[in-house]
This record gives structure tokens, C-alpha cells and sequence, in this order.
């Protein structure tokens, strides 16, 4: 340090004379000679600097420090791997020490608690930390007695949801954690009021410690187990299973924090000794300490394993198995690390080992919480739909006579109506939940691994924010993978939510049964799917130009590079471009539907299938066409609002036409009464008289309004009835003849029969048949 601020005076002084021989100015001819002679004088004095032997020695050791630097600040994975199994052989040397003075211990701590405490003392001491105790278990008493009530109504209480039972059991445990509360501040109290000696000080904190740390992970897991009230429990386990758990929870955080206060209270009393205490009989301690810790641990997922696999007839083979097996390796591993003083190995196995085994727990919390909900849920649908009680049986009753005053058929109808109001509900609620199901576990399971990763790197003393920034090469690769693994979480998160939504609405959707015009949510059933492709593919490439932004390629030139071969491609495939365009246009005017039967240059067909540039519709008879979006000049759709069924009937020209309109209106009528399809009818059968005079017989035509699709079931009755009615009545439908008229008043001879027979059923054959009306199929 000397020779450092020695060179560094010196060096001060040098750059201070070069600086002034720089940056002196010649500004007059007087002042030349004394430029001159100070000149001189500053570079003698820089001569003689130079020749200084400690500037010398520091300028030759200069370089060499430098280099020593970067050879100390270059990574070598060999030597930390050489250094990590010196610090193992070591400390494989050290157990062995400490299992020979583990004997040692016991002798120690009496020594070190006689030499602070005389015998005289140790009662009266005892008699302080019962006192310290029971101060701080009277305030809690009187705390109790206070919230005693409430607390009892909290537990008696019927929640009616899930977010009911979720808050029942937030005030629980928040008036669970006052009694916490009030122990400590009466326990605090009096810990504060007395004067301990140094040693009696760690004990009566150490015990503080374990009363309190057990009593909040005791009330922390009676937040979720709610061993005594089932209805407040927020995990799938019956009681038997929540008491086990409760009472092994509670005994490992005990056996914890007693071993901890063991070790540290030797540490404090053989700080005190007068003798030293070898290194190897603490690691004795410390080791005796955390193995009661680990043992208690093993035997508390033995009989958690045991009475799960005893008490439960849906348990998982693998948590019945595996789990169990996975966890006592871990605890055995973590310890073994503990025990090589490998912390950030320990850090590091306990964190990944316990990533997974949490995501199984909350993914199974999260499926409990979504299937309790749906029950209670259920639960209310059936409440509301039965009260109220007096209502409810007067409905009933008057249903049931209804019922059994209805034909079978409809009797039938109805029932199965019922069943539906009472279902719908349930469904509507499933489909909710099933939607949000999937949002939550994957926001559960990305808090998970950030919060792993967080505490991965606060194991490892990195500051992440630091280390990111830094121009280093590490830095810059730590920075990319943050980037890179943010924006993959957020795209997948972004992704289920969008998906889940989509899905949910989908399966809202009811297609509509054979010969049923679809409703308006046909129009979201065929929009969404392809909104769900345009998502993924949009998610995909902003999350492959973010990943390559992130790796530090330039995107702005693929982006430009993309659009001119977009253009390109444009140029170059204008149908397909066409194709798209149109269909987008298509899609928005609303012109077709998935379901709805539509006409398309002569073909017919039902909506089944849309992509981004085709359409595929089925024929009523299964041929399938695909028909390109830019091809569509022109498009009919039959199954929009209404359609006019028209029907013609062929009757004699004597033929009562007043009949025959009462005997349609009649018609008309009983068609708009059935079940099936009356419903569907929007005008009714009725008669628009003589539609056209032919050659044989008059036409009498008949129309009807209808809902798309049911004009067939509609049109399918009207001619049995129709033609059941006229015939019921004495008219007959028109039939084809030709009439020959013999203007002699001789015998007809058989030929001339014969001839005349034939030119008239010649005449029959060459006339053409009744062409269809033009809007049947």
C-alpha cells in the first residue's frame, strides 16, 4: 500500500508537469526566455522522475498485475470442479471427525451452561420462562374467550359457494391467527420485561421461535385442511386423511425448528466456553439436529402414504407409489448436500425437486376448487328449480295432469322438457368452469416457475437485473433466455385463455337436428374456429420474431424481406389472394352459415366446412362440393328467417272451390296444433283458389309460411291430409283422358276402335308431364 501511494504521488506529479509542458502557450516574445527556462526545469524534473527506481518497479509491475486480473476473472470449469472436490474431501474429513467427538457434546453444553448459570439460579430461571410462557397463553385466553362465538359461527355455517366457503375460511384463519397474535404480544411482553443472562436469552428466543412457527404453519394448514368442519375444507381429503396430515404437519414444523434451536443454542454456549470447542463436535450437533429432522420427515410420508392408500378408494397409483418414493429421495439428497456444505447444490435440488411435485399439488387444489364450485353450483340449479316448496307442488301437480291428460307422445314431450329446464343450468355452469379450468392451472403453473426461478437465483447470489445488464457475454445470454422465456409464457398463457374462450363458446353451441334452418349462433360457430387459426398463427409469429429479436438478429429487414416476397406471392397467386379476400368479405356481410342450406351456380348443398379460401358444402343426397370463396358470383340462401311453400293440387272443373278452401283452412289449423313442427308455422295452410285453367282439369294452389328446414315435415303432412280431406269429401283429383267424339251415327268397326284408341293414347304420351314448382330441391 506504501509503494502504491508512492507511485501514485509520483505519478500525479508527472502528469500534472506533462500537462503543463502541452498545453503552454507561447504568446509573446518577452515571455520566451522565461517559457524557456521553466521549459527546462520541467523536463529535468521528468528525467528525474522517470529515473525514480519505485516508478520503475511499479511501470515493469504493472503489466503483469493486469494479466493476473484477467486470468483471475476468466471462468475455468475445471477449476471450480477441483475446488468443489477439495471442499467434499474436506469435509468428508470433518464428519469423520465428528462422529468421533459427537460424545463431546453433551459434556459440553453442561460445562457451558454451569459456567454461565450456578444451580441456584437454574430454578428460578425455569420459573421465569414458565411465567414468560403463561403471560402469553393468559392474553390468549382472553382472546379466545372474545372470538370464542364468532369463531363457533364461522364453523357452523353452510357455505353456499365456493367463494362463500373460501372467505368462511379466510376470517377462520384470521381469527385463528389473532389468538397467534395475541400469544406473541403477551409472550414478547414478557421476554422484554426481564433481564435474561446471555445464555437463558437464546433459549427463552429459541423457544418463542418454535411456539410461534408452529402455531402459524398449524394455522396455515387449517386454512386448507379444516380437519373438524368438512364444508370449510378446501382439499379433496375426507377427515381421517385431513387430521393426518394436520397432526404430521404440525410435528415436522416443530421437529424443524427444534432442531434449528439446538443447534444454535450449542453454538451460543460453546461461544461462552472457556475451553475450545472443536469445530467437529458443532457439525456433530448440527448433523444429529437435521437427521432427527429427516427421519421425522421419512416417517411422516410413510404414514401420510399409509393411511391415503387405507382411507380412499380413487387414490392415484402414482401418488400412492411414486410420490411417496420421489419425496424421501429428495429429502435424502438434500440433506446429503446440507451435510457436504454444498449450499448451493442443496438450494438448487430442493428448488427443482419441489417444482414439480407442487405443480402436481396445485394442479389437483385448482381441479378440487373448479369441481366444488360446479357441485354447488348444481346444487343452487336444483334449489331454484324446486322452490319454492308450496309453488313447486302446485306446478308439479298441475304438470302431472297435464301429462296424464296428453296423448303418450306428448306426455313423453313433455317429461323430457322438465328433465331440460332442470339441466340446463347444470350445463351452462360446467361449460363456465370447464372454460376457466385450464386459464387457472396454466397462470398457477406460470407463477410457479417464476417464482422457482427467483428463488433459484437469490440460492446462487444473483442479481439478475445486474447480471443483464452487464456487456458481458454471460450477461447478454442471460438477458436473451429471460427475454425468450417471458415472452414463451406469456404467448402460452395468452394462447389458453384465447383458446379456452373459444372453446367455451363452441360448446354452447347446439347444432341444429336434419331438416332445422340453424339459428344466429350458427354465424359464431363458423367464425370462430377460424379466428382460433388466425390467433395461433399470429401468436406464433410474434413469438418467432421476438425470439429472434431477442437472439439479436435484425428482424426490420425480414419484415421487409417478408412483405416483397408477400408481394411477390400476391403477384403470383392472385386466385389464392382472391380467394381469401372474398371470403373475408363473405364472412363479414354474414351471406352463409355453417348448417344452413345454400344454392351456388346450380349446386345445393349444407354449409359443413370453411376454410380460409374454399367452401365445402353437402348435397342432400351426400355428394360433397368445394367451391373456392373467389368463385362465389353469386349465392342463395334458403334457411334465413322464412320460406313460402307453395303447393298445387289438379282438380275436375266442377269442383266446389268454396270446399275446398274451408277443408285447407281446417288443415292449416290442425297442422299449426302439432307437436312436432306447429311450432315452426308461421302462417298457416291456406287456399289461393284457381292458380291457372289447363287443358284437362284447373289447378288450385296452396301455401304456407314457414321456418326454414321444417317446410319439408310441413309439406310431407299437408298432401296425406289434403288428399285424405278431398277424398273424404267426394273430390277427386283430375286425372288425364282424351275424348273422342264420332260424328256418324253409324257402328264404329273395331279398327276404327282401335285407330282412335291409339291416336289418343299417342296424343297422352307427347304431352309433357306437370313440371315441379321451382323452390323444391
Amino acid at each position: 500500500m506504501r509503494l502504491r501511494s508512492t507511485v501514485l504521488v509520483q505519478l500525479n506529479r508527472l502528469l500534472f508537469f506533462t500537462l503543463c509542458l502541452i498545453a503552454h502557450p507561447a504568446q509573446s516574445q518577452d515571455a520566451a526566455t522565461t517559457a524557456q527556462t521553466l521549459e527546462a526545469d520541467k523536463v529535468q524534473e521528468f528525467r528525474m522522475l522517470l529515473t525514480d527506481p519505485v516508478v520503475q518497479q511499479w511501470l515493469q509491475q504493472a503489466p503483469s498485475d493486469s494479466n493476473e486480473t484477467e486470468s483471475t476473472e476468466t471462468f475455468s470449469l475445471r477449476s471450480n470442479m477441483v475446488d468443489l472436490i477439495d471442499h467434499i474431501r474436506t469435509r468428508t474429513e470433518l464428519i469423520n471427525e465428528a462422529l468421533v467427538t459427537a460424545s463431546e457434546a453433551p459434556g459440553i453444553i453442561v460445562a457451558g451452561w454451569r459456567s454461565q448459570i450456578s444451580d441456584s439460579e437454574s430454578l428460578r430461571l425455569v420459573t421465569f420462562i414458565v411465567i414468560f410462557l403463561f403471560i402469553g397463553i393468559a392474553i390468549e385466553w382472553l382472546y379466545t374467550e372474545y372470538t370464542h362465538y364468532r369463531l363457533l359461527d364461522l364453523e357452523l355455517r353452510k357455505p353456499d359457494s365456493l367463494r362463500q366457503r373460501i372467505s368462511t375460511s379466510f376470517y377462520r384463519a384470521l381469527i385463528t391467527f389473532g389468538a397467534v397474535a395475541a400469544f406473541a404480544i403477551g409472550s414478547i411482553g414478557a421476554y422484554i420485561s426481564f433481564k435474561w443472562p446471555p445464555v437463558v436469552d437464546d433459549i427463552v428466543l429459541d423457544i418463542l421461535i418454535i411456539v410461534l412457527v408452529v402455531r402459524i404453519v398449524s394455522t396455515v394448514s387449517r386454512f386448507f385442511l379444516s380437519p373438524r368442519v368438512k364444508d370449510l375444507r378446501l382439499v379433496p381429503f375426507d377427515n381421517t386423511q385431513s387430521h393426518t396430515l394436520q397432526w404430521w404437519i404440525t410435528t415436522v414444523a416443530f421437529v424443524g425448528t427444534s432442531s434449528f434451536a439446538i443447534s444454535d443454542v450449542f453454538r451460543k454456549i460453546s461461544s461462552m466456553s472457556t475451553s475450545n470447542v472443536p469445530v467437529a463436535t458443532g457439525l456433530a450437533v448440527d448433523s444429529f439436529a437435521s437427521l432427527l429432522w429427516l427421519i421425522t420427515v421419512l416417517i411422516a410420508i410413510t404414514v401420510i402414504r399409509r393411511k391415503f392408500v387405507a382411507n380412499t378408494n380413487q387414490t392415484n397409483g402414482k401418488f400412492s407409489t411414486i410420490w411417496p418414493i420421489y419425496l424421501a429421495v429428495l429429502s435424502v439428497v438434500v440433506f446429503s448436500f446440507w451435510l457436504l456444505d454444498t449450499s448451493r447444490l442443496m438450494w438448487s435440488s430442493l428448488i427443482f425437486g419441489s417444482l414439480f411435485p407442487l405443480m402436481r399439488l396445485f394442479h389437483n387444489w385448482v381441479d378440487n376448487l373448479f369441481d366444488q364450485a360446479e357441485n354447488v353450483d348444481q346444487l343452487h340449479g336444483e334449489f331454484a328449480s324446486n322452490a319454492p316448496q308450496a309453488a313447486l307442488d302446485t306446478t308439479d301437480n298441475e304438470a302431472i295432469e297435464i301429462i296424464s291428460d296428453a296423448p303418450p307422445q306428448e306426455a313423453a314431450k313433455e317429461e323430457e322438457a322438465l328433465e331440460n329446464d332442470h339441466t340446463d343450468i347444470h350445463d351452462f355452469t360446467v361449460n363456465t368452469y370447464e372454460a376457466y379450468r385450464p386459464i387457472t392451472r396454466r397462470l398457477v403453473r406460470f407463477l410457479l416457475v417464476i417464482g422457482a426461478f427467483v428463488a433459484l437465483t437469490l440460492s446462487w447470489d444473483i442479481n439478475l437485473f445486474a447480471l443483464s445488464s452487464s456487456p458481458t457475454p454471460i450477461g447478454r445470454s442471460l438477458k436473451t433466455i429471460i427475454d425468450v422465456i417471458i415472452a414463451l409464457l406469456i404467448a402460452d398463457l395468452i394462447w389458453v385463455w384465447a383458446r379456452s374462450a373459444i372453446d367455451r363458446r363452441l360448446a354452447d353451441y347446439i347444432p341444429p337436428v336434419d331438416g332445422q334452418a340453424p339459428g344466429p349462433e350458427a354465424r359464431m360457430a363458423t367464425l370462430l374456429p377460424l379466428l382460433r387459426t388466425m390467433l395461433m398463427v399470429t401468436l406464433l409469429s410474434m413469438i418467432i420474431m421476438s425470439v429472434l429479436s431477442a437472439f439479436g438478429v435484425n428482424i426490420g429487414p425480414l419484415l421487409a424481406g417478408a412483405g416483397v416476397i408477400g408481394v411477390a406471392v400476391g403477384f403470383g397467386a392472385q386466385a389464392l389472394v382472391r380467394d381469401v379476400v372474398s371470403g373475408i368479405f363473405f364472412l363479414i356481410d354474414d351471406a352463409f352459415r355453417i348448417g344452413e342450406y345454400i344454392e351456388i351456380d346450380g349446386l345445393t348443398g349444407t354449409v359443413e366446412q370453411m376454410s380460409i379460401r374454399s367452401l365445402r358444402i353437402r348435397h342432400h343426397r351426400g355428394a360433397v362440393h368445394t367451391i373456392p370463396f373467389g368463385e362465389l358470383k353469386a349465392l342463395t340462401n334458403y334457411s334465413r328467417d322464412w320460406v313460402i311453400m307453395k303447393l298445387e293440387f289438379r282438380v275436375p272443373f266442377d269442383t266446389d272451390l268454396k270446399l275446398v278452401k274451408k277443408l285447407v283452412k281446417n288443415i292449416g289449423l290442425e297442422l299449426m296444433q302439432h307437436p312436432d313442427y306447429g311450432h315452426s308455422i308461421i302462417q298457416p295452410l291456406k287456399s289461393q283458389g284457381v292458380r291457372r285453367m289447363e287443358e284437362f282439369n284447373m289447378v288450385v294452389g296452396v301455401k304456407f309460411k314457414a321456418k326454414p328446414g321444417e317446410q319439408w315435415l310441413v309439406r310431407r303432412d299437408a298432401y296425406q291430409k289434403v288428399r285424405d280431406a278431398f277424398d273424404a269429401n267426394g273430390i277427386v283429383f283430375a286425372e288425364r283422358n282424351v275424348k273422342v267424339e264420332v260424328m256418324s251415327s253409324a257402328t264404329i268397326s273395331e279398327a276404327t276402335e282401335k285407330a282412335a284408341t291409339a291416336a289418343a293414347h299417342q296424343l297422352i304420351e307427347s304431352s309433357d308431364p306437370p313440371k315441379p314448382i321451382p323452390d323444391e330441391p
